[in-house]
């Protein structure tokens, strides 16, 4: 999708949100339904390695920890397929 975001997971509501209107349009609503019910079994693996992550990287939790996860793919001059997957932790200071 060009590198932009489609859609994220928001913990708080439970609940997967589309970021691009074309998706939200398009889209049925059993297709969130069920994106939302596979991010929810997923959340309890993230937790666990911010936890891990943040742990090796010596933080702590008085800051904001976001984990964000980015696949994608992309054909090359052979017409192959290349997949990736990063997952990054980002550290944000809170501002009070």
């Amino acid at each position: 999708m060009n590198d932009k975001q489609i859609d994220y997971y928001d913990s708080v509501a439970k609940k997967k949100i589309p970021k691009q209107d074309w998706m939200r349009e398009k889209l049925p609503a059993d297709y969130w339904e069920k994106g939302t019910q596979s991010r929810k079994s997923k959340e309890q693996w993230f937790k666990v390695n911010v936890n891990i992550l943040m742990d090796r990287m010596r933080h702590n939790n008085t800051d904001v920890h976001i984990l964000q996860w980015k696949h994608g793919c992309e054909i090359n001059q052979q017409r192959m397929t290349l997949a990736s997957l990063t997952l990054t932790l980002v550290k944000a200071a809170m501002n009070v």
